[in-house]
């Protein structure tokens, strides 16, 4: 079974639809090309073929102390405040669809009345989810490796495809690649010719130039190898979703070893100029990432000033035995490098958690599995408010069968794409929790997978 569609299958909600990431480009630096070979991977290791290490940088740190201490579907959304200062006006939502068969879209305004208009497009991969960064607009095409850059001029129609693979690549047993054996999970624009891709299968992130195309568009990577748990033997650490806050630039790692966690959630810390990781513990031998409180980090998201990062930990994967309710939201300081402040247990949010939205710098919600007891098969997927501040649960917006994620578009209403059948399509909700659309958005025979703001 491909590594994508193993979590889907786990999970009805969804943890890492991408959404907007819009962040300010800085002055582009020159990056060695590493003539990345991206092989196909097997769960026994990773061979890692011509990796450069950009290096390591020591942040200058504020001493602050910590207070608290404690699989998703595969379209998510990462917040639209993970950029603290858009460069472009984002009017419209690209949807995009699948019945993990096809894939398909929806192109529509995000207000005063938000709407959707079906697009008689295919997608050339049925998992794909859109991202907006920096201006620039990409889908995921996950099981195929590849990132599509989209002319935002005649959404969603493809401009370009970066091949995350190296020409010539093999599987481990001589053949093609297996699908998934890079698995793109989101991408954050640096400048106009750099971003980075997180890449799920490897020990490396991707750098790539979305000025082109094919092979040509992988430029380099940046080595995770430094940050791998001891216990995380399958090679890969699962990066995860990408944000940036103050000046540096974070990626969630779930350290998962066979999709079961084998140590608690971090993030890497990386010089946005440098592409090199920077320490997040000075007093600690070698380099470190940001150590989180729980495991297995589905969801990550900053607030709107951009003061604060938030992240979901889902703990064990639902549906998976024990099925404990082990996860929390919980508050990362992007200066400090530490969790700080109070956290939502799963407990208290009666579920499994998945992705989530920040409405101000406390009050955020997020989307929750409740299981049946007993019934490992029966589950309701919800949305409910949290706020950080004290650690407390509020109102649940909505309760239905299906939650493929959850996004907050820049007039900060957040829509829910409710993928259960019969009801399934677009929900947007203002922040007060009041709906603004009286029926789902239709999104054609698919049921929605992931989301974006678009120019």
């Amino acid at each position: 079974m491909r590594r994508s569609h193993i979590i889907v299958s786990l999970v009805s909600f969804s943890a890492l639809f991408v959404g907007c990431s819009d962040d300010p480009a800085p002055a582009d630096a020159a990056v060695t090309d590493t003539g990345i070979t991206d092989l196909g991977i097997t769960d026994t290791g990773i061979t890692d073929t011509g990796i450069t290490d950009v290096g390591i940088a020591d942040a200058g740190r504020a001493d602050a102390g910590t207070t608290d201490a404690g699989i998703a579907d595969a379209g998510t959304a990462t917040d639209v405040t993970d950029a603290p200062a858009p460069a472009c006006s984002l009017t419209r939502a690209l949807v995009t669809t699948s019945d993990y068969v096809t894939g398909g879209y929806g192109l529509g305004p995000i207000g005063p009345t938000p709407s959707l208009t079906v697009s008689g497009a295919t997608s050339p991969d049925q998992d794909h989810v859109p991202v907006e960064s920096g201006c620039v607009v990409y889908t995921l095409l996950r099981g195929n490796d590849e990132i599509a850059v989209l002319d935002p001029a005649a959404l969603p129609a493809i401009a370009r495809r970066i091949s995350l693979r190296m020409m010539g690549a093999v599987g481990p047993d001589g053949g093609p690649p297996s699908a998934y054996s890079v698995n793109p999970y989101d991408v954050l624009t640096l400048s106009p010719t750099r971003a980075i891709v997180a890449q799920y299968a490897l020990p490396r992130l991707g750098i790539i130039d979305p000025t082109r195309a094919g092979f040509a568009g992988a430029t380099g990577s940046i080595d995770l190898t430094p940050l791998l748990a001891a216990a995380d033997t399958d090679g890969s650490p699962e990066a995860t979703n990408i944000v940036r806050a103050g000046a540096s630039v974070f990626v969630s790692l779930q350290n998962l070893n066979r999709y079961v966690p084998v140590t608690n959630g971090s993030i890497a810390v990386i010089n946005p100029t440098t592409l090199a990781l920077v320490d997040a513990d000075a007093a600690a031998t070698g380099v470190q990432p940001i150590a989180l409180t729980g495991r297995n980090p589905v969801s990550m998201v900053t607030t709107p000033s951009g003061a604060s990062i938030v992240v979901a930990e889902s703990g064990v994967v639902a549906f998976s035995a024990p099925q404990s309710l082990d996860g929390r939201i919980e508050r990362v300081d992007p200066v400090g490098l530490r969790v700080q402040g109070m956290s939502v247990l799963e407990t208290a949010l009666g579920g499994d958690v998945g992705s989530l939205v920040m409405l101000d710098e406390n009050r955020g919600w997020a989307v929750v599995t409740r299981l049946a007891n007993g019934d490992a098969g029966a589950a309701d997927n919800r949305v409910v408010a949290f706020n950080l501040a004290d650690g407390t649960v509020g109102a649940t917006i909505l309760t239905t069968g299906s939650i493929g994620g959850i996004a907050r578009d820049p007039a900060g209403n957040v829509w829910v794409l409710d993928r259960t059948a019969g009801s399934a399509g677009v929900r947007v909700y203002r922040p007060d929790g009041t709906a603004l659309t009286t029926m789902t958005l239709a999104t054609g025979a698919q049921p929605p997978y992931g989301v974006a703001f678009v120019p």
